[in-house]
């Protein structure tokens, strides 16, 4: 494939192991310069022990030897589900403020 893409999977997966063989999967699903489209948390959910997030350094040991690019994105959910209805505006610019974001947006490229 040219692009594989994970959005809020890894965090459902609380395998070490498994987290470790999904990832391989979708780098040998790859094509050779291939994308990984990535889109989960790396911020703890205190009211779900059902997930677990993911943290910069992890994505690295996930993919080794690719090229990774991450941006912060998407204000933290409890604060735009205390706001959205009654002040859009406020989550529009709370979001600009990097601490208050909750995910990674990227792309991982595998290399030759």
């Amino acid at each position: 494939f040219d692009v594989a893409m994970q959005f809020t999977v890894f965090t459902s997966i609380l395998d070490q192991t498994l987290r470790r063989a999904v990832a391989a999967e979708m780098l040998r699903v790859v094509k050779r310069d291939g994308l990984i489209a990535w889109y989960d948390y790396f911020v703890p959910s205190p009211m779900n022990s059902d997930v677990r997030p993911v943290s910069k350094s992890e994505i690295h040991q996930l993919f080794p030897g690719c090229r990774i690019s991450l941006r912060r994105v998407t204000l933290a959910p409890p604060i735009v589900r205390l706001l959205a209805s009654r002040a859009w505006w406020a989550c529009e610019l709370l979001g600009t403020v990097p601490l208050l974001r909750t995910h990674y947006l990227g792309l991982i490229q595998k290399r030759c």
